[in-house]
């Protein structure tokens, strides 16, 4: 039954999964959950116990949203959606509760290069602790590009922003960071870039 479920497209699997078919919802969960845990990471930094965690919850999202899911649009946008929020969730109470210092981001002068000292797995940490503070409108075109590998164009479906402002605001949040980690100098944001 297993490579029966496989063969099927997400429409197919959906219903089957509306009607009940656990088999069917598992599918979708080993077909999508690879892709939404590479998101989250983007909202979360580098912990598998708090990603996986935070996979589940979209998951639960997802079982408890399926039937209001209109089977007329794509279901891949509806749970990447669910996973953005998710991801904007765990930020927005992350930054309640450990009440972030405005001038963290602010410590990497010019003269310091945080990158060059560290070991690659504190440089992956590093990197996406950066990411995860970026603003919520270019975190989530970071966490759909290089979490999920999506093209801009489906990255504008998702967020329903047309194809030029996620470019653009991918373009800015890697300006952004590699400023941060002192690899370019800060330039004067533009109108174009605060979208």
């Amino acid at each position: 039954m297993k490579n029966k479920l496989q063969d099927l497209n997400d429409a197919e699997l959906v219903a089957l999964a509306m009607d009940g078919d656990i088999s069917a919802f598992e599918e979708i969960y080993d077909r999508y959950a690879p892709g939404i845990a590479k998101t989250l990471a983007s909202f979360s930094g580098p912990d598998r116990d708090l990603i996986d965690d935070l996979t589940q919850d979209v998951f639960f999202r997802v079982i408890k949203g399926l039937p209001s899911f209109v089977p007329s649009h794509p279901f891949a946008h509806w749970l990447y959606t669910i996973a953005l929020n998710v991801g904007r969730n765990h930020v927005r109470r992350r930054q309640r509760v450990i009440l972030l210092d405005a001038n963290e981001m602010d410590n990497f002068s010019d003269h310091y290069h945080p990158i060059m000292d560290l070991s690659e797995k504190a440089m992956a940490d590093e990197i996406f602790r950066l990411i995860s503070h970026l603003p919520e409108h270019l975190l989530s075109v970071v966490s759909l590009r290089i979490g999920s590998g999506m093209s801009y164009g489906e990255i504008s479906e998702v967020l329903e922003i047309p194809e030029g402002t996620a470019r653009s605001r991918m373009h800015y949040a890697l300006r952004k960071l590699r400023t941060k980690i002192g690899l370019q100098a800060p330039k004067g944001q533009t109108k174009e870039e605060e979208r």
